[in-house]
């Protein structure tokens, strides 16, 4: 029995010993840390186991335990470059929004088109009906001038041959502007007309460029 004891507290203490120089080993590992490689705005190199002031405007390059570089992290930026940054997005986010309208603009346009017209065809048909329909009202409105104008003529003769005196003289002068101002009134009515033919012709100049373009795929018909 005593040499059975006495084993037993040899073999404890031998335990306890290599218990002891395991964590003696465990202690001498080196330890994994990052080593902060970072310049300051003086220019001067720094290493060390924290990060870089949050101050500096310099990049900071960590490495590993072993020197190797694992990360570059860059430096912050100024308040001139956050605002530059903030008016970047700004322009992007307005951009696309542009970009999402002029393809909803393109589709609702191609929908119109699709609903006003079959083919090239028929927008030419349309504009030569325009063309002929203003075209008689300006004929009628030169005509109607050209009665005006000898009517005018007619009561100018009467006004020169009229005896100075006469009262029908103010009769005739009465008779002339109002003439005058009719005669005006149709070259005002032609001019409105020509320019309602001219936004006609944009126009439908405009929907035949989009129904090929939209409609036929640039195809013509």
């Amino acid at each position: 029995m005593v040499i059975w004891g006495a084993w037993n507290r040899e073999r404890s203490s031998l335990w306890r010993a290599g218990l002891a120089g395991a964590l003696l080993l465990g202690l001498a590992a080196p330890v994994q840390a990052d080593i902060y490689r970072w310049v300051d705005d003086d220019g001067t190199v720094h290493y060390s186991s924290t990060p870089q002031p949050e101050t500096s405007q310099r990049e900071r390059h960590i490495f590993d335990s072993e020197g190797r570089v694992r990360e570059v992290l860059p430096a912050p930026m100024s308040a001139e470059e956050r605002a530059q940054a903030a008016a970047e997005r700004e322009q992007a986010e307005r951009e696309l929004e542009a970009a999402l309208r002029a393809r909803q603009d393109r589709a609702a346009r191609e929908r119109q088109l699709r609903r006003a017209y079959e083919s090239l065809d028929e927008i030419e048909e349309l504009r030569e009906r325009r063309e002929r329909a203003i075209g008689g009202t300006i004929q009628r409105s030169e005509a109607q001038e050209t009665t005006l104008l000898r009517e005018r003529e007619r009561i100018r003769r009467q006004k020169d041959n009229a005896p100075d005196g006469s009262p029908l003289l103010e009769r005739y002068r009465s008779e002339m502007e109002e003439l005058d101002a009719r005669i005006a009134r149709e070259r005002q009515y032609r001019r409105g007309q020509r320019d309602r033919l001219s936004a006609i012709h944009e126009r439908l100049d405009l929907d035949r460029r989009d129904f090929q373009q939209l409609v036929l795929n640039g195809r013509d018909s």
